[in-house]
Order: structure tokens, then sequence, then C-alpha cells
């Protein structure tokens, strides 16, 4: 009987752990496609030979893939993709702010307790970076700034 009862509950611990790796399978399926299909553009329209940072905008109206990666000749370029209509912008990590420096320009701006992520978007065929942080009472903001000069654009607080 105890036996019959310990096989029952591994019978159903198996079924429960197969279910959720399923269930976590199915959810990243959206954003592994993604990420691979952007990184296949990025490499025919850019020369990206190794892909390195991937970010999914999806605010305002439009949804914009970038790739973040090393060309052949060890320059990190940004390639900007418009999910609907496929227009693609590239950027030198030269011409515009990077990652870690629009970290620091919200650093500047607001002293969050924690950085939650960056993306990047475009708007009028300028980009942006998108970052969004955790005050020290726990409220979502997201600063919006200018990729080209790393100017506030707009900021959203206490979300």
């Amino acid at each position: 009987m105890k036996r019959t009862i310990i096989m029952s509950l591994i019978g159903v611990l198996f079924v429960l752990i197969l279910g959720s790796y399923s269930l976590f399978f199915y959810a990243q399926r959206p954003l592994v496609r993604a990420k691979s299909e952007a990184t296949a553009i990025a490499k025919e329209q850019a020369g990206i030979e190794k892909a390195m940072d991937f970010y999914w905008y999806n605010g305002g109206v439009d949804t914009y893939f970038t790739v973040g990666g090393y060309t052949n000749e060890e320059e990190y370029q940004y390639v900007v993709i418009k999910q609907n209509g496929g227009n693609t912008w590239t950027f030198s990590s030269q011409e515009i702010v990077t990652e870690e420096e629009a970290k620091s320009i919200l650093l500047a701006l607001k002293q969050p307790s924690d950085i939650l992520e960056a993306r990047i978007g475009m708007e009028k065929e300028e980009p942006f970076w998108e970052v969004a942080y955790q005050d020290e009472e726990g409220q979502l903001g997201y600063i919006i700034i200018s990729a080209r000069t790393g100017e506030l654009i707009r900021e959203f607080q206490d979300i």
C-alpha cells in the first residue's frame, strides 16, 4: 500500500516537472524565434559576425528587435529592425550611447535601487534607450533617452 502511494506521488511529480518544462519551453519560443531571425538579418544587413546582445522593444505603436554585435573588423554595432515592414537601421557604438552609458545616465538622474533592463526603440527614425528601474520604495519607473545625445526625452515614475 505504501509503495503504491509512493509510486503515485513519483508519477504525479514527474508529470508536474514535465508539464512545467513544456510550459516554459513553449513560452520561450517567440523570444527564441525573434532573436534567431533578427540575428540572421543583422548578419546579412550589417555584417555582424558575433551577436552579443538582443533587445526587444514593444512600446508605442511599433515593435523593434535589436541585435548588438561585432563585425569582422571587431567594430561593435547595433542593428535595429522594425518588426512590421522590416526597416533596418545600423548604428556604430561610436555614434550612439551604449547600453552601459544609458544605465550610467539613469544612475546620474535617478539613483535607483535596481536597474531592471535597457532596450533600444525608435521614434521618427531616431534611436532611443528605454531604461527601466526600481526606486527605493519599490516603485517602477523608466526613462527614455536619446541614443544619439544621451539627453533625457521622457520619464515615467511610480508605476
